[in-house]
């Protein structure tokens, strides 16, 4: 008979190890069962016969146990329920049955047999710990129940991954959700569905994926896992975390569901403390899934649709528009430019009153899945999604700044994926599988301004002081991508003995069609809306090929990827096992850039440089010790690479030098006396004075250089780990872990033209002439270099329990992580201009380790489900997630901006964040000028009193250290409620949603706000200039206190008030049949 002491303790290990398993499979699209046969005695069985049935499809895998018991299951679909019989000639049969098993981990099935063999057969109930959800460690896997357990009123996938220990959510002023996965660039993850890399490879998108929105239906998902250090060697792409999805598959019998989901300005809050916000907006969600059998036991089918449709709520406008955040632009200046614009100009700005514009999104998924045989199975998936959002602009004007912007700068940003992915999973022998993937993907990506491109970017002082802009934004003038992605995978295991032995290959073709023409409808800069009316400007710009045809600009260029892996997978004893893997990823390049030979003539070297060539090394180690029963100690080593925006490389071939160029007219000081054409030009079709279209295209070609370093590598990073759980008293099951990562070729921006400092500010930082002394000043360099600087230390405590009781089931899960991020600050954005110099830093020319953006230093999190069945079959389920977290980091800087920087910097925006900021003590400072603010007593005295009652006051003689303080805390609760109903026929079931996004705004409108200090996340304190050796605070561009352009200090704490901030309720209704 079974020995069920054995068998109970070999599960209860099974447990654990699935919940905290380091060693797993990889970015894959199946499971695995490995097991051991042993007798009573513990001597292993050698020749069982283990056949493995997916009830649900009838898909049968079979395996035989080895010399020493061992038996393994390959490329089993993911989920359950699956009942694995085991039979011999010498024992009684056994059959367990109700397995479910997880994405991107391997089921542990250790069995004990006794007796003569029989005619009868004992039957165990496997563990189901897997079905639902799991967060221990570094990974978090979510089964289907627990997918429909995630409060998310967008249906973002993004939501379901928050529920990671290490993963945290930070969403732009647009309503962007940005994933940050242990405190790295929310652009360094990877999504994979399906085992084909959809994130956003180009890196345009702050949420990560290629689309606007979840690039596949939530409906359409079977798992999803969330890794931070697999150290598997078939994982890569990423240096933060990956997110791996499994879409649902047909089966033998016929099934779907019908959703609606709907909310709207009625069903949201409208008050954040005592201000009253009155926003209008409307989404919706409606679809479905259907599946079932083709041919039964061989051939099944799954198709899902969802549509969304969004009437977004204004996030920023002028004084009376009901915006979340406004800007104080009277309604009368509001009109009158409009009016301006639209008699004079031809040209229409576009009215706040209309809202922001409706936006769809259509994903469609359709997959085939055939049991060729017992031992070979294939999977076709088709995947089409197709959205839009409306972002937001402020215009991007680099010669005046805009606080605010007509409609008219706001974009339509469209995307359009299609992926192809085709599988083939083979067992060779009871030992020796084979994987084959080949995938394609093309993606189209629009960012079109809202009233057309076809006009200039302008932007006008208003009564008030506020700068508003209008006309299309800089960077939309022209821009459009193509992409196309081949990628083809062959993966081989081989069990032998106690050795899992895993080998592969991969190779990743892409090619992109890039035009990004930025200013190539040209610059205008306003003093007054009187100037507007008159023609009268005095800044102008305009950028674009010499032939003054953006299209020439057009970048078409490529790279392969290739990659080639090994691994052994060593299971010493029951209780111990290692993981040794190397990997090797190697890039060639296609295309060219250019060669510019002034550029040459000025630095030294080419370029030209590309990825052609560059390959990375990747070693991996991981062990997992069961200590005891109740023990499970884990833990591994390895170095990753990917998920680096390739738009920086793209960088190069769209601005090389040669064919694109920049002319100005006009100063920040000067009159406005520039004569504004108000019809195109009826050659260029551009609203630029003749003569600037003259001295662009009959320039010897020296424009503006983005170039890779001689120095740039394949960025990386280590991840080293170490972790337990326990199962403690009471049913609890603890983890405890610590992560630590070490960037290697970091990637830094810098300006070529700088060249070596010319001095020593005050306080001992360079000082540069980087736009000065030279005649004529050559055109900015904008260089990618390489550096080994940054790193993190993370570790995360967890608990969690389940309880029956007599009010219903309770499962609990919560956790408490810190991080400590640092990092050189750069890689925020898609141009190398706004890399350079968007964010705040103690020198922009020399990389330097500070806190990062992305650090989100303390953060709790709660997830709390309660089921019962007040009507027999038909639950009751209410699911609350809270997580509490410390706020955005900032840093304080120097007001200087532009070409008007104490510092000798070129920034390439008007608003872009300055130097950190030298605090000084006093009248007394030894780096403190009397000259300051004119002489100013009184207002230097009102500066000082602002430091001493100020976060600067804790850096008084110091430089105030980047992201050296952070915005407030935030507490926000979700809450799903669900109750399950008949449906219209046996066996149909219908169910009724309430979600309620930031509960706590809803019984408290002081609660759950989100407030925080804007990007580029840092609060300008005061201009400066050096004299005598001094910092003179409050002398403006031209370096002589006491004249027109010197300004004060500020106070501002640039912050913002988030959507989020506003309770908002969702309801929604699922029939399934």
């Amino acid at each position: 008979m079974m020995n069920w002491n054995t068998f109970g303790r070999g599960m209860a290990v099974s447990a654990i190890a699935l919940s905290v398993a380091g060693i797993a499979s990889a970015q894959v699209t199946t499971s695995s069962i490995r097991g051991q046969v042993s007798d009573a005695d513990g001597a292993a069985v050698a020749d069982a016969t283990v056949v493995i049935t997916h009830v649900p499809s009838g898909t049968v895998s079979a395996a035989v146990s080895g010399s020493n018991g061992t038996f393994s299951a390959r490329g089993l679909r993911v989920g359950g329920p699956y009942t694995v019989e085991v039979t011999g000639a010498d024992f009684t049969p056994v059959t367990v049955t109700d397995i479910y098993i997880a994405l991107d981990q391997t089921y542990p099935l250790n069995l004990t047999v006794s007796g003569a063999r029989t005619l009868d057969t004992v039957v165990v109930t496997g563990s189901q710990l897997q079905s639902g959800f799991s967060s221990q460690g570094l990974t978090t896997s979510l089964g289907l129940e627990a997918l429909n357990e995630v409060v998310t009123i967008d249906r973002d996938i993004t939501d379901a991954a928050e529920l990671d220990p290490f993963a945290s959510v930070n969403v732009q002023s647009g309503g962007a959700k940005e994933l940050t996965i242990a405190g790295a660039n929310n652009r360094f993850n990877s999504l994979t569905i399906d085992g084909v890399a959809l994130n956003d490879r180009f890196g345009l998108n702050a949420n990560g994926y290629p689309t606007q929105r979840s690039p596949i239906s939530f409906d359409a998902i079977q798992s999803l896992s969330v890794e931070t250090a697999p150290f598997d060697t078939e994982y890569n792409g990423f240096t933060g975390g990956t997110i791996n999805a499994v879409t649902k598959s047909g089966t033998n019998e016929f099934h779907g569901s019908a959703f609606y989901f709907k909310t709207d300005d009625s069903m949201a809050g409208s008050k954040i403390g005592d201000r009253k916000v009155d926003r209008s907006f409307e989404e919706k969600t409606y679809g479905g899934t259907f599946g079932g059998p083709i041919i039964k036991d061989k051939l099944f089918f799954f198709v899902s649709y969802d549509k969304y449709e969004e009437a977004a709520a204004l996030n920023r406008g002028p004084t009376g528009s009901g915006a979340v955040n406004i800007e104080d632009v009277t309604p009368e200046d509001i009109a009158e430019i409009s009016d301006i614009m639209s008699t004079v100009y031809g040209f229409d700005t576009g009215d706040f009153a209309g809202g922001v514009p409706p936006v769809e999104d259509e994903k469609i998924l359709g997959s085939i899945d055939w049991n060729i045989t017992n031992d070979h199975r294939a999977k076709f998936t088709y995947i089409k999604t197709e959205g839009a959002s409306i972002n937001e602009q402020n215009g991007n004007n680099f010669l005046q700044g805009a606080d605010l912007a007509y409609p008219s700068s706001w974009y339509n940003n469209s995307e359009k994926v299609e992926s192809y992915i085709g599988h083939l999973y083979s067992d060779w022998t009871a030992n020796f599988s084979t994987e084959v993937k080949i995938a394609k993907t093309t993606q189209a990506t629009g960012q079109d301004s809202l009233n057309g491109a076809e006009f200039f970017l302008g932007s006008v002082e208003t009564s008030t002081g506020t700068v508003i802009a209008f006309g299309p934004d800089r960077f939309r003038h022209g821009n459009e991508l193509d992409q196309e992605f081949m990628q083809y995978k062959l993966k081989a295991e081989y069990l032998l003995g106690d050795h899992t032995l895993k080998a592969g290959f991969e190779r990743e073709e892409v090619d992109v069609d890039n035009l990004f023409a930025q200013n190539s409808e040209g610059t205008y800069a306003f003093r007054t809306i009187d100037d507007l009316r008159n023609q009268l400007a005095y800044r102008v710009s305009y950028a674009n090929a010499i032939t003054n045809d953006e299209n020439d600009l057009r970048a078409i260029w490529g790279y392969n990827y290739n990659s080639v892996y090994v691994q052994d997978t060593w299971d010493i004893r029951d209780d111990l096992s290692l993981l040794f893997g190397l990997r090797y990823d190697t890039y060639e390049s296609k295309g060219e850039i250019r060669e510019n030979q002034n550029f040459i003539d000025r630095y030294g070297f080419s370029n030209t440089n590309d990825l052609e060539g560059l390959d990375v090394i990747l070693p991996r180690f991981s062990f997992k010790w069961d200590a005891s029963d109740d023990v499970t100690v884990r833990g591994g080593i390895g170095r990753f690479s990917g998920g680096s925006p390739s738009v920086w490389v793209s960088n190069s071939y769209s601005n090389d030098g040669v064919i694109n160029g920049e002319v100005f007219e006009g100063s920040s000081s000067g009159p406005s006396i520039i004569a504004v054409p108000t019809t195109p030009d009826p050659d260029s079709g551009n609203y630029i004075p003749a003569n600037l279209l003259d001295q662009l295209a009959n320039t010897s070609p020296d424009g503006s250089v983005n170039a890779l370093d001689n120095t740039f590598d394949i960025p990386s990073t280590w991840k080293a780990n170490l972790g337990v759980a326990v199962n403690a008293p009471g049913n609890w099951l603890v983890t405890a872990d610590v992560l630590y990562n070490k960037l290697e070729n970091a990637p830094y921006w810098y300006d070529a033209t700088c060249g070596d400092p010319v001095s020593a500010s005050p306080d001992g930082r360079p000082v540069y002439a980087c736009s000065d002394g030279r005649s004529p000043n050559p055109p900015q360099a904008i260089l990618v270099g390489s550096v080994d600087k940054g790193n993190s230390l993370l570790w995360a405590v967890s608990a969690s329990n389940d309880w029956e009781t007599a009010i219903g089931d309770i499962d609990l899960f919560t956790s408490y992580t810190h991080a400590d991020v640092n990092d050189i600050g750069m890689g925020t954005s898609s141009t190398a201009t706004s890399n350079y110099s968007d964010t705040a830093r103690f020198s922009y020319q020399n990389p330097r380790t500070g806190t990062s953006n992305f650090e989100v230093e303390h953060q709790f999190k709660m997830r709390l489900n309660w089921e019962k069945e007040f009507f027999r079959d038909y639950a009751t389920k209410a699911s609350l997630f809270a997580t509490r977290r410390s706020g955005q980091p900032y840093s304080y800087t120097f007001n200087t901006t532009g070409s008007d920087d104490v510092f000798g910097i070129n920034e390439s925006s008007a608003d872009d964040a300055g130097a950190t900021f030298y605090v000084p003590t006093g009248f007394n400072d030894p780096l403190f000028s009397a000259q300051s603010f004119g002489g100013d007593v009184g207002m230097q005295q009102d500066f000082f009193t602002y430091i001493a009652t100020s976060e600067l006051n804790q850096y008084k003689g110091k430089v105030a250290p980047r992201n050296g303080d952070n915005s407030r805390w935030s507490t926000i609760v979700d809450l799903r409620l669900q109750q399950e109903l008949p449906g219209a026929m046996k066996n149909h079931r219908t169910f009724l949603f309430l979600d309620i996004e930031n509960l706590g705004n809803l019984l408290d409108s002081n609660a759950g706000r989100i407030e925080r200090t804007r990007y580029e996340y840092k609060r300008l304190v005061a201009d400066a200039a050096i004299i005598d050796g001094q910092y003179a605070y409050g002398v403006g561009r031209d370096g002589t206190p006491g004249t027109s352009d010197d300004t004060g200090f500020s106070t501002s704490k640039n912050s913002e008030i988030l959507n989020q901030s506003l309770w908002q309720v969702q309801i929604g209704v699922k029939y399934e049949f």
